[in-house]
Order: structure tokens, then C-alpha cells, then sequence
């Protein structure tokens, strides 16, 4: 081939990529469009598929490719993931993109949750929980819905969930500097002392960053929250403790899942769960994020105090009449927040809509469609009576505290 004719060839590509309409990129808000049910495709060997599902109550990872629209990520990684939600059939999956190729990143993301949707028959329950977070001025984890497919079988309806991690404080929080955890379900805990070794803070709450820092940096501040929250009485126990916790934040946090009748969060019946922890950088102060929310909505007259003399953060933080005003003041909010334009009553019908004809299709969920169906008239029905029962109970309670 002459130089002339390489030359030529080279301008006419050229010429051709110039002229071509530019590729539509693509985002982790195309990613987690909540008007969208998305197609993902995982791939992976039948061996390994055997063993997931086999040992699906081990966190073993296996090699996966995973695929959305025309972007197909190589040497990811697959695990089974949850509590109760755990199964051979429609396994619950985490999906680490970077644990087997270092920096690999998929939408700038480092994992994602693919939430099998097993635990609510509305499938809708968690995605408007978080939407109500967000409502509410609280930071939460973007969701959407998609059609798993694994080995080009549809395994059904999912949430994709945005994992709770330095991006998300980026994100959310505008700094990613702190120190992240997980809290981990263990035996039953309502925020108390646990003692001074550092061992047991450290099996309840899983750092997420700062891993190589020495557990002294990382769980002495948690341990000295408990440790203060459960001092006794005396005329500093506020000032003490708001060294290592925004109370107004926890008030708040406790006042939303409340409103939102939930059972498994700080104030569950079993134990404090699903949340994690964060510590800006150069602090010792704490707050609280929300996570994994497919318990709410259990029954519209969900006492307002529910499980409040277990846990000791919540009982003694109420002790304090600006924050137990601030309570009521969420709470009425949150009824306000409910009702406004219809908001709640619109996402729940919104959000159903979108994924009907897609649940209708799922073959492995643990309900019936009929059974589907129902529970968003449950949904709608709470949306329709929780705020007014709200905004009586507070009513009696402010008559009664004058």
C-alpha cells in the first residue's frame, strides 16, 4: 500500500468519525433512572452457578461477566449476599467489579447490590422508602429495577441498589474523608455499653474504608459513644455524647422509619439494624445512614414509640424536651412530606406500574401475582391512613406533655 493511498484512508475514517453523531454516554443516573426497568446480563461458569447457588449461605465469590446495554465488564465478581433473603432459586447478589482486576470501575461504580426483591410482595416497598429518605433531606442510596438474566435465563424482577461506600459520601455528603461502617447483626443490641475491648464494636461494625488504619483509630470513638450514651445521669451526659453523635441526626433518622412503620431498623423489635455509620475525618462525631429497607410499611397505626425503651440511644436522647419536640416535629413532617401533591400515594402507583408486567413474568418470586397485587393496595391504603393517624397521635401526645 502506497503512502498516497494510507493517507487517504486515514482522512476518510477521519472524516467519517468526525461527521458521525457522537456515542450517548452512559451514567450511573442512566443506571439508576427510576422511570426504567434495565436488562442486565450476568455470565458465568455452570460449575460456579452450581456452587452459588449450592452455597448460597457463603460469602464465596465467583468470576462473572456482567453486561448492561453495550457496556460488558470482564472479571467481575458475583457472591450471594443477604440475611433472610438468602436462596438457591433467586439468589440475593453482590457484584464487586474491581475485586479481581484492581481500579476496574463500572460507571465510576465500585459494586453494585442486585436485591432479589424476596421479603415484600409489593417489590416497591424499599425503593419508596428510599425516595422518602431523600424527601426528607436525608442521604440514601440511588435505586431502580431490572430483569436479571444469568447465563441468558431471566431470573426476575431486581433492585439495583447504589452501594453505601466513598463515592456515595462524595455524592451525598460532599466529603469522603471519614470513616465508614457497616453494622453487622450479631447478637441482639440496643446501644449498649459492650466494655472496653474494641473487639466487640468491631464485629458489629464493618469498616468500609480506612481498613489498614489500627482498630484503635477506627472503633475507639464507637466504643466511647456507647460508652457515654450509657454514663449515668449527671449535667453533661448531652454535651458528652454529642461529641460522638449528631443527635439531631439520629432524632431524625428514628422519627423517618418510624413514620414509615419499621420493625427491623434502629428501634426493631430484635435489635438495632440495617444502617451504617459515619465519622467525618478529624472528628469523633457520628451519624447514621440508611440502609436495606424492605421491612417498612408493616400496618398504618404503628405506634409512634415502638421498641423506644430498648434501645438506650433513643430512650435517653428523648429525655431531652428540644429532642423530643424535634421527634413529633419529623413525624409531622414526614405525614406533610406523605400527603403533599399525593406524593407517596403517586410513587407507590408509579413505581407498581413500572414493574407489573415485569413481576407478572417472574417465575421464582415467593408470591403470586395476585398476591402482588395486593400488597400495593396495602401500600396505598397506608399511604392513605398513616398520616392521619400520625398527626392525631401527635396531637395527643403534645396535650398530654404541657
Amino acid at each position: 500500500m502506497t503512502l498516497r493511498l494510507s493517507v487517504a484512508i486515514v482522512s476518510t475514517v477521519a472524516c467519517l468519525l468526525m461527521s458521525a453523531p457522537p456515542a450517548s454516554a452512559q451514567t450511573a443516573a442512566d443506571l439508576f433512572d427510576r422511570d426504567t426497568v434495565q436488562e442486565i446480563r450476568l455470565f458465568i461458569n455452570s460449575r460456579d452457578l452450581d456452587q452459588l447457588r449450592t452455597r448460597f449461605r457463603e460469602d464465596i465469590y465467583y468470576v462473572v461477566d456482567f453486561q448492561w446495554r453495550n457496556m460488558r465488564i470482564r472479571n467481575a465478581a458475583v457472591r450471594s449476599r443477604g440475611g433472610v433473603s438468602r436462596n438457591a432459586s433467586k439468589p440475593a447478589l453482590r457484584i464487586d467489579f474491581d475485586r479481581y482486576t484492581t481500579g476496574q470501575r463500572f460507571l465510576g461504580l465500585k459494586s453494585l447490590t442486585l436485591d432479589n426483591l424476596w421479603q415484600h410482595g409489593s417489590f416497591v416497598a424499599e425503593s419508596t422508602t428510599m425516595a422518602f429518605f431523600e424527601r426528607m433531606g436525608q442521604p440514601a442510596p440511588r435505586e431502580s429495577f431490572c430483569r436479571l438474566y444469568i447465563n441468558n435465563v431471566l431470573h426476575g424482577v431486581y433492585a439495583i441498589i447504589e452501594p453505601i461506600d466513598n463515592d456515595f459520601l462524595a455524592r451525598s455528603l460532599g466529603e469522603n474523608a471519614g470513616y465508614l461502617f457497616s453494622y453487622q447483626l450479631q447478637e441482639r443490641f440496643y446501644g449498649d455499653y459492650l466494655g472496653d475491648e474494641l473487639l466487640e464494636y468491631k464485629r458489629r461494625f464493618q469498616a468500609q474504608n480506612h481498613e489498614l488504619e489500627s482498630d484503635a483509630i477506627l472503633y475507639s470513638p464507637i466504643r466511647d459513644l456507647f460508652r457515654e450514651v450509657n454514663h449515668p445521669d449527671d449535667g453533661v451526659w448531652r454535651e458528652r455524647v454529642e461529641q460522638y453523635l449528631d443527635l439531631r441526626q439520629f432524632i431524625t433518622h428514628v422519627a423517618i422509619e418510624n413514620y414509615l412503620a419499621e420493625d427491623d431498623g434502629i428501634l426493631g423489635a430484635y435489635s438495632m439494624n440495617n444502617f451504617y455509620l459515619y465519622r467525618e475525618a478529624n472528628t469523633s462525631r457520628h451519624r447514621l445512614i440508611v440502609w436495606d429497607k424492605d421491612s417498612t410499611f408493616a400496618f398504618p397505626e404503628f405506634n409512634l414509640f415502638r421498641n423506644a425503651e430498648e434501645n438506650a440511644v433513643f430512650r435517653r436522647a428523648i429525655a431531652y424536651r428540644d429532642l423530643f419536640d424535634l421527634y413529633l416535629e419529623v413525624l409531622e413532617r414526614c405525614a406533610l412530606a406523605t400527603t403533599e401533591d399525593d406524593w407517596m400515594a403517586r410513587e407507590i402507583t408509579r413505581a407498581g406500574a413500572l414493574v407489573a408486567p415485569h413481576v407478572r413474568e417472574d417465575v421464582r418470586k415467593p408470591f403470586s401475582s395476585e398476591e402482588f397485587d395486593q400488597a400495593i393496595e396495602l401500600l396505598l391504603e397506608f399511604a392513605k391512613k398513616r398520616p392521619q393517624y400520625v398527626l392525631q397521635e401527635v396531637r395527643k401526645i403534645r396535650a398530654a406533655n404541657r
